[in-house]
């Protein structure tokens, strides 16, 4: 299929542009999937059903694989796809849990996760490393010729360990470079898919201040209706000018099960042309934190809903497009009727169409008619999307003079944009300076920005008040930040929580904490009322953390040692409930007779159980239990069996 790169002038072929469409929607690559080299490794040759696919759209990232539903339970044999060795095994609390690496003489490398246990070889080979490590959480790289396995044999049991959400088993398939590869695309027959995607919702954003759509500055959603199996359309034209960009609210269903999975493909045709092409067929992990660009990051957090950009946002790194030279975003400047049609397929061909028009419509100044306020002090409310400052104000005067915004202290006049319900819009473009305050023509700085600095994408900087360091380096960012941070108390504002960082930033902060209580003090991020343990690093009185999220912070103390019971005490087995109530749990130590104990845990239940490195021999003389929280906390259990 072509597509015409940055620089490239299109050529107009609608008819021929659409026939290839439809054709790469049909014949995904073939070249590197070997047709019936890989063994479906769950129950092969019989029907089996997905609670997730490669591509579903999760909080950071995309999904690496195939989520296998293993019937509600857990213990299902797990086999080797092919034959190999065991090139990794990493034992986590959470993420994957218990995990398995087969690496395949092709380069191929099979990921086997949320495993309840391992065969008797790999299982003892495990445990001896815990003991000889005392640790739980693990990771180990055996040697090629230590673990060798041939297709079809059981490497392990399916659970439900890490993070998972129920029994299934996760199942990747990589390159030779850890790159993820579609499982869907080996020719696994044990999945049958002939459902099409579903298209829920479009909406369409406004990327510059001189545009709209509907007249209005920002983002309209539209609920299209399905008039054939497979169409969708919107009935009236959509009214837009300036540079907009298409969202859309998608998701692909497969037979037997009511779960909602993610889409392979994405294409959008405008007046017959080819503009953007999304095709999640491989990724590699290091930009998978693209996702959050990939999506409205802001309408995820207020909605849940996680719409896919029909362009490339700035700071993208996914190579899974290709574009026209706008990378995907529309300009319509002229009154005609453009129509567009937008393209979702799945890996099996499978494919929906969404079809509309848009209408070119210039902005109409409109003249604000609400009610005179003899006390016109109401407060001014502001959002940022993009570049632009978005203000509103409530009961403003019929006779309406220029606002005053305030740049470095130099009032500069801001006529209306135009009027919507009570408000008064007005927007402002962030590249022409940073506000100080905002106030109206008998009102100066009746509202103050929180705006520090203009901090550039891809490169280091640093950013210092009294209180509050902030160093970004040049990966932190996708795309330039327009800094603002608050301060009441212990409770620090860094940014908006609705901007996504790419990579890590450093926060220094100078608390009002007494020297006494630091060792139990420690960073959280406040979401949702919900307090989630950050750390930091204590030097003299400040204190330094590392965080991938802008927002809220603040400093917490916590001298309370975590919660243990011992639940079941017998000679095979031992069991004690655990938790923590506010840095979370940090280490788990067990000792029988003085000799350190293997306790296999899940966090999702609170539960710790034994796992002795010879099951055989039964639990006997003192157990000694120690559980720490994240600050050093530690509560001590004690025995006798």
């Amino acid at each position: 299929m072509k597509f015409f790169r940055s620089g490239t002038a299109p050529v107009r072929r609608p008819y021929l542009a659409l026939l290839l469409s439809l054709w790469a929607i049909a014949a995904p690559a073939q070249t590197k999937y070997p047709k019936g080299y890989l063994l479906f490794p769950i129950m092969p040759g019989q029907p089996n059903y997905l609670a997730g696919n490669m591509g579903e759209l999760r909080p950071n990232h995309f999904h690496a694989g195939l989520d296998v539903k293993t019937q509600g339970r857990e213990g299902l044999p797990v086999y080797a796809s092919a034959d190999g060795y065991v090139s990794r095994i990493k034992i986590a609390w959470g993420g994957y849990g218990n995990a398995l690496y087969l690496t395949h003489p092709n380069g191929l490398v099979t990921v086997y996760a949320h495993l309840k246990s391992f065969n008797k070889t790999i299982g003892d080979y495990l445990r001896r490393q815990q003991y000889d490590r005392k640790t739980f959480e693990i990771e180990l790289l055996p040697d090629s010729t230590l673990l060798r396995v041939k297709r079809g044999d059981i490497v392990g049991f399916s659970g439900n360990t890490g993070g998972s959400g129920g029994p299934h088993l996760h199942y990747e398939v990589r390159d030779a470079q850890e790159n993820v590869l579609n499982p869907e695309y080996f020719g696994f027959t044990e999945i049958k898919d002939n459902v099409a995607p579903v298209i829920d919702r479009l909406a369409l954003v406004t990327l510059q201040p001189t545009a709209r759509v509907r007249g209005e500055f920002g983002r309209a959603e539209v609920v299209p209706a399905k008039v054939a199996s497979h169409i969708y359309s919107v009935k009236e034209p959509i009214s837009v000018w300036g540079k907009v960009g298409l969202e859309l609210l998608t998701s692909d269903l497969t037979g037997g099960t009511p779960n909602r999975n993610g889409v392979s493909r994405i294409e959008v045709q405008v007046d017959g042309q080819p503009v953007f092409a999304h095709h999640l067929e491989t990724f590699s992990f290091d930009v998978s934190r693209s996702i959050n660009v990939h999506v409205n990051y802001d309408q995820y957090l207020k909605s849940h809903n996680r719409f896919q950009r029909c362009y490339v946002a700035d700071g993208n790194e996914l190579n899974t497009y290709t574009t026209d030279r706008n990378r995907g975003a529309l300009t319509i400047r002229d009154a005609e009727l453009h129509p567009v049609v937008v393209t979702v397929a799945d890996a099996y061909g499978n494919h929906t169409q969404l079809r509309f028009t848009l209408r070119g419509a210039p902005p109409v100044a409109q003249a604000a008619v609400v009610t005179v306020n003899n006390a016109p002090s109401s407060p001014w409310r502001y959002d940022v999307s993009e570049n632009t400052l978005l203000l509103k104000r409530a009961s403003v005067q019929k006779s309406l003079p220029p606002a005053a915004l305030y740049v470095k202290g130099r009032p500069v006049a801001l006529e209306m944009a135009y009027h919507k319900g009570k408000d008064a819009v007005y927007l402002w473009d962030l590249r022409r300076g940073i506000p100080d305050s905002m106030g109206t023509g008998y009102k100066a700085e009746a509202t103050r920005f929180n705006f520090r600095a203009v901090v550039p994408a891809g490169k280091r900087f640093l950013y210092e008040e009294d209180s509050l360091n902030i160093l970004f380096d040049e990966r932190s960012l996708f795309d330039s930040l327009y800094l603002e941070t608050v301060r009441r108390d212990n409770r620090y504002q860094v940014g908006r929580a609705d901007i996504p960082l790419r990579e890590t930033i450093s926060v220094r902060l100078k608390p009002n904490v007494p020297e006494e209580k630091r060792s139990r003090s420690a960073v959280y991020l406040v979401s949702g009322g919900r307090l989630s343990y950050l750390g930091g690093m204590w030097v003299g009185p400040e204190i330094e953390f590392k965080t991938k999220e802008l927002g809220t912070f603040t400093l917490a103390y916590d001298d309370d040692a975590p919660f243990a019971k011992l639940e079941v005490k017998t000679p095979s087995r031992i069991v004690c409930r655990i938790s923590d109530n506010l840095s979370g749990i940090g280490k788990i130590d067990a000792y029988l007779d003085g000799k350190w104990l293997l306790m296999q845990y899940d966090y999702k239940t609170n539960l710790i159980w034994s796992d002795p490195i010879n099951g055989r021999e039964p639990l006997k003389g003192h157990f000694v239990l120690e559980v720490s929280d994240k600050v050093g906390n530690v509560k001590k259990l004690e025995a006798d069996l």
